[in-house]
């Protein structure tokens, strides 16, 4: 491995540590009220939601039914795993079958 390579992995690995350890720390340093903690606990979901609701339309048929598959099963049983294996399966099935 040249050195530069090295480097460069080194650099973006001592990056992405610092961003992991200074985000806790950094939130034990803001006070927030109860509508910033709202906010904030919605967004991971929201984020997703923004960048999956473009990739589930633009593809194609079996994609798009497989999600709504996917999001009626995560509504009803609220279990992750549960939620992967039938959006996978679904699209698998589907796939085959269009």
């Amino acid at each position: 491995m040249r050195i530069d390579s090295l480097i460069a992995i080194l650099g973006m690995a001592a990056v992405t540590y610092l961003t992991r350890i200074s985000g806790p720390w950094l939130v034990r340093l803001v006070q927030g009220n109860q509508r910033v903690e709202a906010c904030l606990s919605r967004l991971p979901g929201s984020i997703l939601a923004a960048l999956l609701a473009p990739l589930v339309f633009a593809v194609g048929t079996a994609e798009a039914v497989a999600s709504g598959i996917t999001l009626l099963v995560a509504l009803r049983f609220r279990n992750m795993p549960l939620s992967l294996v039938a959006g996978v399966g679904s699209l698998v099935v589907l796939r085959h079958l269009l």
